[in-house]
């Protein structure tokens, strides 16, 4: 049985999509060939950007309060927390320690898409930031499944609890 929501959701994620094409860095540490640097500055971009998200979801899950898509925005954001919890492991299977880890200076092109899911916190009107996220989502959970943590696990021999724990 079709649920026209579900419907529209799917057709958002196809017309959003990426593509085929992972991003360059995916594609370097997937294939073994990124230095461990560049997974380690991917560790401390992770921690801003995923800290970041989590607050705009929680604001977004706030805003939302009566409306069915709270309880959304509420779930993304313990994923986010989550996430949050592995990568100290893996910054420290990468060289960095909580200090490195926060020392670490933003870098403007990591930034643009936390930036912008902040502004739809404060600005937009929440079931309006739903699409957004749907896109990216799909695309990074693609990503990561996909491509970066079994390369991960292949070529810079990271263990599980290095990627997940």
């Amino acid at each position: 049985m079709n649920h026209p929501i579900l419907d529209q959701i799917r057709d958002l994620r196809a017309e959003l999509a990426p593509g085929d094409a992972a991003p360059a860095l995916v594609t370097a540490l997937a294939d073994g060939m990124a230095p461990r640097p560049a997974l380690a500055e991917l560790a401390a971009q992770q921690h801003r950007i995923i800290a970041s998200d989590r607050r705009s979801l929680l604001l977004l899950a706030t805003r939302s309060a009566d409306l069915p898509v709270s309880a959304w925005f509420a779930t993304l954001a313990e994923g986010e927390s989550a996430a949050l919890h592995t990568l100290p492991g893996l910054a420290a299977a990468c060289g960095l320690g909580p200090d490195e880890l926060a020392a670490r200076p933003p870098l403007a092109g990591c930034q643009a898409y936390p930036a912008y899911l902040a502004w739809l916190a404060l600005n937009g009107e929440p079931a309006a930031a739903a699409a957004p996220l749907v896109a990216n989502f799909a695309a990074w959970s693609k990503y990561t499944d996909v491509d970066l943590t079994p390369g991960l696990r292949k070529h810079a021999q990271l263990t599980s609890y290095a990627l997940v724990a």
